[in-house]
């Protein structure tokens, strides 16, 4: 399961999921597709099917609109902080999740944002300006 993720980034505006399914069509069977605003990812079954699409569609056009495929990084987090791979391993166990069900209003079937590395510093806010964190 590990590497099965990958990014797309430089999605054009209205791309759909259906559309993704389509460009993707013929590299294996896909368990996820998660679309933002200009990216995504898209999760295959089998992690050789993404170094497959990765080689092969990188740099192609999607809707008009040259768009970049690559190994994503990170680990995905389902609704329960969990990583996708504890949460299929659970369900072998037996244990029971509803991926669609959201447990407070707050979350997403996505889960809680990653750390990363990266900070943004905003500089020379005006007085008026109320910062919350």
């Amino acid at each position: 399961m590990v590497g099965s993720r990958v990014y797309v980034g430089g999605l054009p505006y209205g791309v759909r999921e259906r559309d993704l399914e389509r460009f993707f069509k013929g590299y294996g069977r896909t368990r996820d597709i998660l679309i933002k605003n200009g990216y995504g990812f898209v999760e295959f079954e089998d992690y050789r099917d993404a170094d497959d699409a990765v080689y092969e569609l990188n740099g192609k056009e999607l809707l008009g609109e040259r768009v970049v495929v690559e190994p994503a990084r990170g680990t995905a987090r389902g609704p329960s902080g969990y990583r996708e791979r504890d949460r299929y391993d659970r369900d072998r166990r037996g244990g029971r999740y509803d991926k669609y069900k959201s447990n407070s209003r707050n979350s997403s079937r996505y889960g809680p944002p990653l750390r990363t590395e990266y900070r943004l510093v905003v500089e020379n806010l005006s007085t008026r300006v109320s910062w919350q964190h």
